[in-house]
């Protein structure tokens, strides 16, 4: 299955700008009538500031048909919190405002959560006379989800792509890309069991590079680094997204490349991003004529995908997104690996072969605002921390996190079996499965700085602490031996060293 959603979302005011409601009407009615060129399905979703907007409202009425879905963008605005009898608290006193308080759902109370999605939902119905499918935003707290799924028969919702300290949010050790079901105690969080998994399936958003999404600049080439708008995702708006053969090799990655089964992407672009206009309105058109001169890629609404993806998975799916070559100058490589036990991903750059992140998921571990209002700057959703070389600094500081001691040859990648994904790289492999990870290789090598976390070391067991969660790599294969300047050796007399990662 092959799928790219095409979702602009559309806000009604940005008062960083100068008379944005004409602005960001004039650009959305560029978008509309850019689309409405093509025969494809596409996904608009519309801020409650904007369901309230005659002119809005006229233009998705008048100038969309059938193959248009019109879903909920949920960024909280001053008009819905008024609607709700609710204050507004912007300290810029803007009607809508990209921190977190009072922008998103979290910086609510449980109660108020409600109050505010019932509003949005009933205003959305009132107005075109149904309730929406898709619900997405850069972030949406669990209580919204599982709120969502128990009361409005919701298909699809979507949530931004991992990200550091960008704009007011953190999104560190998630499903990479694609659709994953959530746990009801954390969003952020794939369910390993049906006990605690929710129903409707929660894509990300912006198609990720992957290679250069996770640590960015680190990797890429003097040229790349001196450009002032490099955003690495399909976001037609900025460098990357707006660049042909750039995002020929999106394509490449994403669809051609080892995937097991499920290749997903989101195009479009928000309607704020008026700002870069034309790049905008070039880079939509370029990526949506490449993949109909493909032929083999399905546009479909977002709520599609999400009832697709119902009718095809019970559970969340091991899935891959596979990076073979670069589209810059350095020699890179880099396979995600996805299930609803872990993320991981195997990194190669020149001879050295190293896991760059790897993070467990368990579904028991609850959203920090799951009954408490978010009362920071900015919010932060994660999941369990093994490896995570994005903090360290400097080559011998952690930087090849989970260093492989093998000749560094290319990637090849080859599916076995359902969920299992192997990628060889000469006589040497690695072998992802759902439960555990498989490795060839004359040994391992952990580097202290790489694990942000308590670590503690026996010969069979590297036991974690992050926070209040207590979790494991189980060594079925292969001996630990903490070295004397803190770091891990795993060897095993044959070359085979089995990793199970485990919940306490």
């Amino acid at each position: 299955m092959k799928v790219v959603n095409l979702m602009c979302f559309v806000r009604q005011i940005d008062e960083r700008l100068k008379n944005s409601t004409e602005q960001l009407f004039d650009f959305t009615k560029q978008q509309v009538a850019l689309v409405n060129e093509y025969p494809v399905d596409k996904t608009f979703l519309l801020q409650y500031d904007t369901v309230s907007d005659e002119q809005f409202v006229r233009l998705f009425k008048e100038e969309t048909d059938e193959r248009t879905e019109l879903g909920l963008w949920y960024e909280i605005v001053e008009p819905l919190t008024t609607a709700c009898g609710l204050p507004y608290r912007s300290e810029n006193g803007w009607k809508w405002d990209w921190h977190i308080i009072p922008g998103f759902s979290m910086a609510y109370t449980p109660h108020e959560r409600e109050l505010l999605i019932d509003e949005a939902m009933r205003k959305f119905k009132e107005v075109f006379g149904f309730y929406p499918k898709t619900v997405a935003s850069w972030l949406i707290d669990t209580h919204t989800v599982n709120y969502l799924t128990e009361h409005y028969d919701i298909s699809a919702m979507a949530i931004c792509r991992d990200q550091a300290n960008t704009d007011a949010y953190t999104l560190r050790g998630g499903y990479f890309n694609g659709g994953y079901y959530p746990s009801k105690s954390n969003m952020f969080t794939p369910a390993q069991t049906a006990e605690y998994q929710g129903k409707t399936p929660i894509f990300r958003l912006l198609g990720p590079c992957p290679i250069y999404n996770y640590d960015e600049k680190k990797y890429v080439s003097d040229e790349i680094k001196a450009i002032k708008h490099v955003c690495f995702t399909l976001e037609p708006g900025c460098f990357v997204g707006s660049t042909p053969k750039i995002t020929d090799w999106f394509w490449h990655a994403y669809y051609d490349n080892e995937s097991l089964g499920f290749s997903y992407a989101q195009i479009g672009q928000e309607n704020s991003f008026m700002i870069f206009g034309e790049q905008v309105l070039r880079g939509m058109r370029m990526q949506i004529e490449q993949l109909l001169d493909r032929g083999d890629v399905t546009f479909q609404k977002m709520k599609d995908t999400g009832d697709a993806f119902r009718g095809l998975y019970s559970e969340t799916p091991a899935t891959a997104v596979s990076a073979m070559d670069t589209w810059d100058t350095e020699d890179l490589q880099s396979v995600w690996y996805d299930c609803k036990h872990y993320s991981a991903n195997l990194f190669r750059a020149g001879e050295r072969i190293f896991f760059r992140s790897f993070f467990l998921f368990d579904e028991r571990v609850k959203d920090h605002y799951l009954e408490k209002t978010c009362e920071t700057f900015d919010a932060v959703y994660e999941n369990l921390p093994l490896i995570d070389t994005i903090f360290c600094e400097g080559e011998e500081g952690g930087a090849y996190g989970l260093s492989l001691d093998t000749e560094g040859d290319s990637f090849v990648t080859e599916r076995e079996g359902e969920n299992a994904l192997r990628i060889r790289f000469g006589e040497d492999s690695v072998l992802f499965r759902e439960d555990r990870i498989e490795i060839r290789a004359k040994g391992l090598y952990l580097y202290r700085k790489a694990v942000p976390t308590a670590l503690s070391v026996e010969a069979h067991t590297l036991s974690f602490r992050y926070k209040d969660a207590c979790y494991r790599v189980e060594i079925e294969k292969g001996t630990a031996t903490l070295l004397d300047n803190g770091d891990i050796k795993i060897s095993s007399a044959d070359d085979q060293i089995l990793l199970r990662p485990a919940r306490a």
